[in-house]
């Protein structure tokens, strides 16, 4: 059996992302060994900033402008004068943008990479140069790790059904058409996964397997991603969707993917397939149980075939595991624990293994651990075994700020190579700490962070404006906590990100929404796949006066945030701070020194991005 996996756009290009690499080792294990893998999203950056592309593109902005000229329709939209206007910018803007495109992907990629006006000025002009690629298909939007289509919803399968097939503002169309669909069904697989993970590659990976479809209709193809877990019982009434895929993998892939390349070369009988969903004779079968693996016997994530030197950096940064996921999933707002469905601890010892042979075979340094939540114990026995081998990497990881999380268990996680945690803090107003089941107390976030701060550790604090019943004093405490502490915004690397509470679908406040203040739930009803909801409130802030005092929390948060690369990318955000602390020498067993210094550098680092 031939399988062929594939990651459509759009997704950060700093970095890999773990999904098929961890599908290519499970498979690879249990036998199948033809497996190829690409990363169509760094792939397909690749060519677009380069000045060959750029040639195709200014014969398109010509033909538009003619097509244009011949007569538009209305004031705004594609083929609009707002349309127009947009073509002639690009054409105006395309000689400047042209000449230094292939430079910016360059310097990202070098040295160069960690000077930080060379960094904000090359991802600046790819931006800009993605807009001028995308003023063909106006309004559609393409950007470094997004993509914005306004007339239609991700969230809608007829808007899906229909702008999988717009030529007029599809982009990925015409580009895979060209640039890779000849390759995938020529290499003739007996079956293609596709991997969706984030909502801005919906748009992007359906309009793949529509034309995979339509191409080669006996080719089989697959597609997985938490995407579409959390849409179980939306997809069975989602027939238009196995019109392009023959089937969806739910929650955790590995043995459902080897299951079904076993099936397809024997019996074919796809019941025995764990997590499929699959339509046959005109039916919808969702099977189940669904499946959750044993995480101490999957081998390590295999990249062999992702092309490494293409991503937009000067070292690869490699997504790996030690748990799945979290030993906590009490928080109210939080559908992430749906993914794993339960946790399962890795142990250390496999995991320092795993670490090894990717350093070994990759040349990888550093390491991102995609963990919802390291627990204590196990990262206190990790780290014990990291400093024993002398494994001599950097790493960072998501923690909570438990009160166990002990100055002493951080000293080993820096010494181990930790350089930065993710914290969700969510909340600094007690109230609302507790309301939202978070399980922490404002000493233990206070003294953690000071901890992690005097000890070289750069911290990210993801943060929520308008959670139920929250008021207005309580969301701007939390922001306070982030503006006025001089002492952690001021530290080199740390990050804080701002989110606007989104009602979504199988968080635990879905199960008891009353008893957390919600008046009403309003499902919209043009979205069959929507993952969230509308709401009341029955006190609080509503959610538009919660939008609206978002904006004024990021735009705060921003005055005191570094925001390229520690809020742009936690992979960027790492070899920073790796880097940073080659470069000053700064010795991590004299942590006042360190401090002292790291405030300084910091400050001057972030006066130049402003």
């Amino acid at each position: 059996m031939k399988v062929s996996l594939l990651f459509p756009p759009t997704w950060h290009p700093s970095q890999p992302y773990l999904s098929l690499p961890s599908l290519t080792g499970f498979l690879h294990q249990g036998g199948v060994k033809n497996v190829s893998q690409r990363d169509l999203g760094i792939e397909l950056l690749d060519q677009l900033l380069t000045r060959s592309f750029g040639a195709e593109v200014h014969e398109q902005l010509l033909a538009k402008q003619r097509e244009l000229e011949r007569g538009t329709t209305g004031e705004l939209g594609p083929g609009s004068r707002e349309h127009a206007a947009k073509i002639a910018e690009s054409l105006d803007r395309f000689p400047y943008l042209i000449d230094r495109v292939e430079l910016a992907k360059e310097t990202l990629r070098s040295e160069a990479f960690y000077d930080l006006d060379a960094y904000r000025g090359s991802l600046f002009m790819i931006d800009k140069w993605l807009e001028l690629v995308s003023s063909v298909y106006f309004p559609t939007r393409l950007t470094v790790v997004d993509n914005q289509f306004s007339n239609y919803s991700i969230y809608s399968s007829k808007d899906l059904m229909k702008v999988i097939r717009d030529e007029a503002q599809n982009p990925y169309i015409s580009l895979f058409r060209d640039k890779f669909i000849p390759s995938i069904v020529n290499d003739r697989p007996d079956l293609i996964g596709v991997s969706i993970t984030a909502t801005s590659q919906i748009i992007p990976g359906l309009t793949l397997c529509r034309l995979i479809k339509e191409a080669a209709p006996d080719l089989h193809i697959t597609i997985g991603g938490s995407i579409f877990t959390r849409l179980v019982d939306n997809i069975r009434r989602c027939p238009s969707l196995f019109d392009i895929t023959d089937d969806i993998v739910v929650f955790e892939g590995e043995t459902a993917l080897l299951e079904l390349v076993n099936q397809m070369a024997g019996k074919k009988d796809f019941s025995k397939v764990p997590n499929l969903i699959y339509r046959q004779n005109g039916k919808i079968t969702v099977n189940q149980p669904f499946y959750s693996e044993n995480v101490n016997q999957l081998p390590a994530p295999n990249y062999d075939g992702f092309p490494l030197g293409k991503y937009l950096s000067p070292e690869p940064v490699l997504p790996v595991q030690f748990s799945r996921g979290c030993y906590y999933k009490d928080c109210a707002f939080c559908a992430l624990t749906l993914d794993h469905q339960n946790f399962r601890q890795k142990d250390p010892g496999r995991t320092i293994e795993e670490l090894e042979w990717l350093k070994q075979r990759y040349g990888a340094q550093y390491f991102f651990f995609t963990d919802e939540c390291f627990a204590l114990a196990p990262t206190k026995r990790l780290c014990q075994q990291m400093t024993e081998r002398k494994l001599d990497i950097k790493w960072t990881c998501e923690m909570r700020f438990e009160k166990n999380l002990s100055r002493e268990l951080l000293t080993s996680m820096r010494d181990a190579g930790c350089l930065k945690i993710v914290f969700g803090l969510e909340s600094f107003n007690q109230r609302i700490m507790d309301f939202m089941k978070k399980g922490i107390k404002q000493e233990w976030v206070r003294r953690i962070a000071d901890d992690c701060v005097d000890l070289g550790i750069a911290v990210h604090c993801y943060i929520i404006v308008g959670f139920p019943t929250e008021k207005e004093e309580e969301a701007l405490e939390t922001m306070n906590f982030i503006v006025e502490n001089k002492k952690l915004h001021e530290s080199f690397g740390f990050s804080c990100q701002p989110c606007l509470f989104d009602l979504e679908k199988e968080a635990p406040i879905m199960s008891d929404p009353g008893g957390y203040g919600i008046r009403r739930i309003m499902r919209p009803s043009a979205e069959d796949l929507s993952l969230g909801f509308f709401y009341e409130v029955q006190e609080g802030m509503t959610p538009d006066e919660s939008e609206k005092l978002y904006q004024h929390v990021y735009e705060r948060v921003s005055e005191v945030v570094c925001e390229l690369p520690f809020n742009y990318s936690m992979a960027d955000g790492l070899l920073y701070i790796a880097h940073e602390k080659a470069q000053t020498g700064r010795s991590e067993e004299h942590t006042s020194e360190l401090q002292s210094q790291s405030t300084i550098s910091y400050a001057v680092f972030c006066l130049k991005k402003k």
